[in-house]
């Protein structure tokens, strides 16, 4: 009976002792395994790469505005649509300039024909003053009639100058309304995609004011915001790894372009003025431009990039 016991005692010693070694080993093997993992993780993917989620699809925005004062009267393209170069996207009432057009038009007509009329009076004038420095030279006529006659000429030239700056004036007034005429009609200055309207038909636009935005989806490239600290590591060239959070299963290449001359900041609406009192020092960020390289033979077909898309981006910087 007593040995029983004690082996009853022992075994239930050995239970316990077991019980506290997997209670210590189990979290410990659970830690060791997750160091692990994060050893391989940082070698696999963080080792000799920068990355940053503070980057964007960018683009240049194109503005289509109006050259001249006037109301709208046809928008021949809507938000989404594609256009080429040279399509014709507004039209702007031109029935004022049409008939300024037609006045301009009289007016030339009318100064085009005091020319002739300016001709045969300075031929006149020229004939009547050679007669009088021959009639001058034999003492026909007096100092006087002679002086009359050469006036008369230096005035008949000085109206057929006028009578011709008069013709290139009107002329040069018809081209103006002309080219204000042609500005009527605005046209797409490059291929690319309507992103924004900004006035409808009927609008009276001022010069310059914006009436479409558009976009070229055909030349688009990432801009990342990197910290001032990690700008060390990057250069020109640079393999870089873009995921656009749009298509998550999808990785695009790319590289490095250009780094900015400037932090971003410089180019807010009241740049920061660190010349004070209470500074406190904020790490700034340097946008970078990283050219994407052309897909070429994915099942997922082309990827329809479009300005403002969140990005991320890893630069490969191990290989110097």
């Amino acid at each position: 009976m007593t040995d029983e016991i004690r082996n009853s005692d022992t075994d239930e010693g050995t239970e316990t002792k077991l019980h506290r070694k997997k209670r210590v080993l189990i979290p410990v093997a659970v830690m060791l395994a997750v160091v692990i993992l994060v050893v391989f993780y940082w070698f696999k993917y963080l080792r000799g790469y920068v990355s940053t989620d503070d980057a964007i699809i960018d683009s240049d925005a194109i503005t289509v505005s109006s050259k001249i004062l006037g109301r709208i009267i046809a928008l021949n393209v809507d938000e989404g649509d594609s256009v080429k170069v040279g399509a014709v996207l507004v039209k702007i009432d031109d029935s004022d300039l049409k008939a300024q057009e037609a006045q301009a038009r009289a007016n030339l007509e009318y100064v085009q024909q005091n020319v002739p009329v300016a001709n045969i009076a300075a031929d006149r004038a020229k004939d009547d003053f050679e007669r009088a420095a021959m009639q001058f030279g034999d003492h026909v006529i007096t100092r006087e009639q002679f002086d009359h006659a050469r006036k008369a000429l230096e005035l008949a030239r000085a109206q057929q100058a006028v009578a011709l700056s008069q013709v290139k004036a009107s002329q040069a007034q018809l081209a103006v309304i002309e080219t204000e005429l042609a500005n009527t009609t605005v046209t797409a200055p490059s291929d690319g995609v309507v992103a924004k309207k900004w006035v409808v038909p009927g609008d009276i636009v001022q010069p310059g004011q914006p009436i479409f935005t558009m976009y070229d989806l055909n030349d688009v490239w990432v801009t990342a915001n990197f910290e001032e600290t990690k700008l060390m590591d990057i250069h020109p060239g640079d393999a870089v790894e873009i995921t656009v959070d749009a298509f998550p299963d999808r990785t695009l290449t790319g590289k490095v372009g250009l780094i900015g001359a400037a932090a971003a900041s410089q180019f807010s609406l009241i740049p920061p003025n660190n010349a004070s009192g209470n500074f406190t020092k904020v790490t700034q960020r340097v946008p970078v431009k990283i050219l994407i390289e052309p897909e070429h033979d994915d099942p997922g077909g082309p990827l329809t990039l479009r300005p403002g898309m969140s990005v991320e981006v890893r630069i490969r910087v191990a290989e110097r």
